[in-house]
């Protein structure tokens, strides 16, 4: 029997029962005790945190789901649109599939869009800290950088070991000017990621911006050896490249980028490849690959700052060493 004053539930078709101070026993012969049948029918999917079988829409939101996760892994995005809109359909109040229709929305280039679907995520999960950062990596990308700190340290706030949280914080705290803060964030993340070999590339970034070159060819030379010569990660010969560039190491810096051009060059990168042999005196090789450079981004603004520069040294007399 309920305790006075409070109220007994039955799950399923629901019995409430309401013992009121005072009342007698129901043996007795006055009793004011307050029985209500409730019949409880619950239609569609199931709320996030509520136990018991799955309902059919539930499934079907989820295998929906997953079959747009794959369409995105595949670059497919029209196709994980499509599907992701569905999943969101079948189960309005699924936040995995909400997050992923957000990330579909944001590969098509609907951003605003994305953002919404997963503030509406974020609802429905506030504790889920995985929702908190890619919002904001999302808030950071559209230059949102006082709401994106909001989402990070929210998401740091519900797991302080989550290296991806830390590493969106850094991201921000070098977008708002703070590259000090964001180097401290960004060697917090790779505490709680030793073995995450994308995170220390950023520490390069930031000690680069620090004018701290040496430190930052410290860190990826160590994660370069973590791989076979020639197998190293684009981003990693990259940043190699730029810290021997920054330390007037010309025709190493030329080596490293040379690599890290090898496959899907960009224009950043051969823009810096040119920077690198025009330093170190070829000057044929360079223009070569600011040509290169231009050909990928006619609009790329540094290749277009260097062959400027290139044009006037040539007037002057030919490549110099800087």
């Amino acid at each position: 029997m309920a305790a006075e004053g409070q109220f007994c539930y039955h799950r399923g078709p629901v019995f409430c029962v309401l013992r009121l101070p005072g009342d007698s026993d129901m043996t007795g012969g006055r009793f004011s005790t307050v029985a209500i049948a409730l019949a409880w029918f619950v239609a569609g999917c199931r709320l996030p945190g509520m136990d018991g079988p799955a309902s059919r829409s539930v499934i079907q939101s989820r295998q929906l789901s997953q079959q747009g996760v794959a369409a995105l892994e595949r670059g497919q995005w029209d196709r994980a649109d499509e599907l992701l809109a569905e999943a969101v359909r079948a189960c309005p109040s699924n936040p995995d599939a909400r997050r992923s229709y957000a990330d579909a929305r944001w590969n098509r280039g609907q951003r605003k869009e994305a953002i919404a679907e997963l503030e509406t995520a974020r609802r429905l999960a506030p504790d889920n800290a995985a929702i908190h950062v890619r919002l904001a990596e999302m808030q950071l990308a559209m230059g949102q950088t006082e709401t994106g700190l909001k989402s990070a340290q929210r998401a740091i706030d519900l797991e302080p070991k989550l290296a991806s949280a830390w590493v969106v914080r850094a991201q921000i705290m070098r977008a708002a000017g703070n590259p000090s803060q964001a180097l401290a964030d960004a060697l917090r993340a790779v505490s709680y990621a030793p073995d995450d070999r994308t995170i220390p590339c950023q520490v390069a970034a930031f000690y680069l911006e620090l004018n701290q070159p040496q430190r930052a060819l410290a860190i990826v030379q160590g994660l370069a050896d973590r791989y076979s010569p020639g197998d190293e990660p684009q981003e990693v010969m990259y940043y190699q490249g730029l810290s021997y560039l920054a330390l007037a190491r010309y025709d190493d810096a030329a080596e490293s980028l040379t690599a890290a051009a090898r496959e899907r060059p960009t224009a950043e990168i051969l823009c810096r490849l040119a920077q690198a042999q025009w330093a170190a005196g070829r000057a044929a090789e360079a223009l070569a690959a600011a040509e290169k450079a231009t050909a990928l981004d006619p609009k790329h603004q540094p290749t277009r700052q260097f062959l400027a520069q290139i044009q006037t040294a040539r007037q002057a007399g030919g490549p110099q060493r800087r």
